[in-house]
């Protein structure tokens, strides 16, 4: 409502609760301002915007108050002091600057009006729903009736934000979350019994001291509150006519909508309507922002969300059916096409449905030779093309460096091919954009024959045209349609300086797609591909009239914030989307009034033309340089302080960076002396890997060599052996032969047979007596005898000559196993030597420490002796493993050719000497 500049001021009469009882209502507006820095003044609007529970608009009167009483009046903005931008409930204030509070009351409904009387002070604390002893008194500047309004009252004190009281107000915040602040006034009107006071509660930000907003419009924090007050007469009064005057009115209920909303949705409510400042606890200081009030929301990144690739079965089949009926006839649309695509085309079938509405035939071979002959061109748009093309759909996996698919590859091949087909235009940014929107649901081919219908059939390319004239003539076509659908929120953007370039620039130039989500942005490529260039202003006016209450209710600032973070993230659900989508379509645009709106910018770019004096251009160009020339120097003094602080900032690191930079050469010069070292240690080894296998190459072949010697040696011991055996085998023949020759020739002579007996006895060293001889018939059997004739003599004799051979035979079998078992543990020694050999050039050549020089460590040395000392504990010298023993393998032969000679020889004897006896004994007998 808006405050009148007569002194009469119509209530609103508000039923009351009690027979006995009045109601009234009051409004309490609170504005904060600040000193400006740099003491500059800024033209703003003359009105003054409250942005709480309700909006008041109020008259510049409010605003100017009564200093003192001879009715002299002070603006504050002659002061230096200017409002603090407020957004959403929540002050934006800057640290360390002096701030006036302002309180303005206002009667807005009652029975009568209660002029206020006096007031005592102006408090203010940190946090909400605080105690009374929590507030803290701030310095009261003034206070009075409004210059041209006396029905307002106005309270301004001023507000030392460095008071240690006031730390938490005068902190920046960080960029999530708020404070909580509370302004008090305790005032007195006539005919009350008591004062009352009034709290306002409301958020703020603290930023850094020389933080640059927006000029904002005038907007300020509102509260109201309802009082229920009983008259109570005055009994001391005598006169009844004065006793009416007299009547005070006692406070029943005093409260405001914020505090009674916080009582009915609290659960300690006790039904006690009185007001009482010490009832509730203090509550936080910090509020962390929710997600309308946050400044850290980051835009969506573009290629975001997701898309539901679900379709029913029915609506399936239906499309099916409406694509075999267009493909028998594509140049016409069947019927009920555009019913279809208004909710929205499945996303398996939205290529091949894309295709058709841009009247892609399956074979375009000009566009398809076309693209594969301009990719083999130079671009002189490359490098800016690989710049976009990173941005373009960050968010989605196929368009990522870390995809192998090649997504940002075929996108840069047809942003390239497309710049160079289209000379006139070339490559602009906002091309990727929709060229990515349809790589997703087709191949790259296909995808530059589509983008190319899309700029020239539905008139995109004009669009980026030098100059831009056809981009200007869309935002001034939407801005009439805003005006003519949203006359409320035209009038708003009108206000506060919102151009429709700032935010619909995107809209145009990208289809939508460059901050909306994938699902959003393919249902705005299928109603674009079937309706046309229209669809953009259906969208956008459906988009504006969506978030209308969110646009009149934020400022410059808020507002671009909103169409750049906000707006996007409305739409990530399907049924979001859809819904908007469904909006859009049911808004009547005609043609007329598009072609008429065009015609009205053809003639007002006509009059501007005809109207331009040289004269009145210079002085306006004149004009505008001198507004930048102020911005500038305003930015200059900023950019200037962020140069000092920048210069410190940069010293300090470059000092770090510099002693980072000392600290690394150090490390790199010890690294590279290391590095050298473990260089020339590499070589050393490598040297010493050469030698020792070369070593072992020389030590496996002479070990061969030794081996193939043993295996001769071997062999030989072999043939001598079998040749001894034969021998024996000859001798053994010879030896029976010739007893049986000799006892067939004593076997008549009795003393013959005994001769012979005694000779077997000698020779065998037989101690058992020679009177139970034997005699031996050449097979092995015997015959006992008892009695002394001739013949048992013989047969004793020979029996006893037999034996004799048995122990002898045996004797050398026992010498021959001893032969061959010494023959067996050389050869076991050998082997055992050779691999002890090998181990231990195996474990030299690990370690890899062999040298010639012997710079071997003290643990291989003691390996190596140890190894020498068990080789000549089996008589092996030092000098080497296989002399040794090819030199006991020689000795060894020697003495068993002289045991093999001296046994043949024995045997001999042994049978010549009996030989001998018994022909002795038989010249005796002759």
């Amino acid at each position: 409502m808006e405050a009148s500049t007569s002194n009469t001021i119509q209530y609103q009469t508000i039923p009351n609760e009690s027979e006995t009882g009045e109601l009234f209502e009051f409004e309490a507006l609170l504005e904060i301002r600040e000193r400006d820095g740099q003491r500059r003044i800024a033209s703003r609007p003359n009105n003054f915007r409250s942005t709480s529970n309700t909006t008041r608009r109020l008259s510049p009167s409010a605003i100017t108050i009564n200093n003192n009483n001879d009715g002299s009046y002070i603006d504050i903005e002659q002061q230096g002091f200017f409002v603090c931008p407020l957004e959403r409930n929540c002050f934006k204030m800057r640290r360390d600057r002096d701030k006036l509070v302002l309180v303005m009351l206002k009667q807005t409904a009652g029975p009568r009006h209660l002029r206020v009387k006096n007031c005592f002070g102006m408090l203010l604390a940190p946090g909400r729903n605080l105690r009374q002893s929590d507030m803290h008194l701030l310095e009261m500047k003034s206070a009075g009736q409004g210059q041209h309004n006396p029905r307002v009252y106005v309270i301004e004190a001023r507000w030392n934000p460095g008071a240690w009281n006031f730390e938490v107000l005068n902190t920046e915040t960080p960029r999530d979350t708020r404070v909580f602040m509370s302004v008090a006034v305790d005032v007195t009107f006539e005919g009350l019994d008591e004062s009352l006071r009034f709290i306002i509660e409301c958020k703020a930000r603290i930023f850094q001291q020389y933080e640059r907003f927006w000029f904002p419009p005038r907007r300020a924090v509102s509260e109201t509150y309802r009082l229920l007050a009983q008259k109570t007469m005055n009994e001391l009064s005598a006169d009844p006519c004065n006793a009416i005057h007299d009547d005070q009115l006692k406070v029943v209920i005093f409260e405001s909508t914020t505090e009674r909303e916080r009582q009915l949705s609290s659960t300690a409510f006790d039904g006690d309507m009185e007001r009482s400042p010490t009832r509730h606890m203090p509550t936080q200081l910090i509020h962390p922002a929710n997600g309308s009030d946050s400044d850290s929301d980051e835009p969506l990144l573009s290629g975001s969300g997701d898309v539901c690739r679900e379709c029913s079965e029915d609506r399936l089949a239906a499309w099916n059916d409406m694509i075999d009926l267009w493909k028998q006839t594509p140049e016409q649309r069947p019927y009920g096409l555009n019913s279809l695509i208004h909710d929205g085309i499945p996303d398996v079938l939205r290529g091949e449905v894309w295709l058709l509405l841009a009247r892609i035939g399956p074979v375009q071979a000009d566009l398809v030779q076309a693209y594969q002959m301009l990719l083999e061109k130079e671009c002189p748009s490359e490098s800016i093309i690989l710049r976009d093309i990173h941005r373009t759909f960050p968010a989605h996996e196929y368009f990522t460096e870390e995809n192998d698919k090649g997504g940002q590859k075929a996108l840069y091949r047809i942003s390239k091919a497309y710049s160079l087909y289209d000379d006139e235009v070339g490559y602009c940014q906002g091309l990727s954009f929709l060229a990515a929107a349809l790589l997703l649901h087709m191949p790259e081919e296909q995808a530059f024959c589509v983008l190319v219908r899309i700029m020239f059939d539905y008139g995109m390319r004009e669009l980026f045209k030098t100059g831009f004239d056809a981009l200007h003539l869309r935002f001034y076509q939407l801005q009439c349609l805003i005006k003519d659908y949203a006359h409320e929120l035209y009038s708003h953007f009108h206000e506060i300086g919102i151009e429709t370039h700032m935010y619909a620039s995107q809209w145009f130039l990208t289809l939508f797609t460059a901050k909306f989500p994938l699902q959003m942005v393919f249902f705005i490529v299928d109603l674009f591909l079937a309706e046309g260039m229209n669809t953009i202003f259906h969208i956008s006016l459906a988009l504006l009239k969506d978030s209308n209450k969110e646009l009149l209710h934020s400022d410059f600032e808020g507002i671009l914030k909103f169409f750049r973070v906000n707006l996007p993230r409305k739409y990530r659900t399907e049924v979001a989307a859809r819904e908007l989508i469904h909006a859009a379509v049911k808004l009547k645009i005609s043609h007329k009034r598009l072609s008429k709106y065009e015609k009205e910018w053809h003639e007002l770019k006509r009059q501007e033309i005809e109207s331009q004096d040289p004269l009145e251009r210079a002085q306006r160009e004149s004009q505008g340089l001198k507004e930048q020339i102020l911005r500038l120097e305003r930015e200059n003094d900023y950019l200037a302080r962020e140069l000092v602080t920048s210069k410190i900032c940069l010293q300090e690191r470059l000092d770090t960076t510099e002693d980072q930079l000392e600290t690394t050469l150090n490390q790199m010069i010890i690294k590279n002396r290391d590095c050298e070292e473990l260089a020339d240690r590499e070589r050393k080894l490598r040297e010493e890997s050469e030698f020792i296998k070369q070593k072992c190459r020389d030590e496996v072949a002479r070990l061969e060599e030794e081996y193939r010697r043993s295996e001769g040696v071997i062999v030989e011991y072999k043939k001598i052996c079998t040749e001894l055996g034969l021998a024996s085998d000859e001798d053994k023949r010879q030896f029976r032969k010739l007893k049986r020759f000799i006892a067939s020739k004593v076997s008549g002579c009795d003393r013959c047979s005994n001769e012979l007996a005694d000779c077997l006895d000698i020779s065998s060293n037989s101690q058992r007596p020679s009177s139970s001889l034997s005699t031996y018939d050449g097979e092995g059997s015997s015959v006992g005898s008892t009695t002394a004739t001739n013949d048992t003599s013989a047969m004793h004799m020979m029996e006893l000559v037999e034996k004799l051979q048995q122990y002898e035979q045996h004797i050398r079998q026992v010498e021959l196993e001893l032969a061959q078992t010494k023959l067996a543990l050389v050869e076991s020694q050998c082997q055992n030597q050779d691999l002890a050999h090998q181990m231990s050039v195996s474990t030299l050549l690990q370690n890899g420490s062999y040298s010639v020089n012997d710079n071997r460590p003290a643990w291989l040395r003691k390996t190596i002796s140890s190894l020498r000392e068990v080789a000549q504990a089996h008589g092996v010298t030092g000098s080497g493993f296989s002399s040794g023993s090819e030199e006991n393998n020689v000795n060894f032969h020697s003495k068993f050719r002289q045991h093999q000679r001296s046994s043949s020889n024995a045997s001999t004897i042994s049978t010549n000497h009996i030989t001998n006896k018994y022909t002795g004994s038989q010249t005796d007998r002759r």
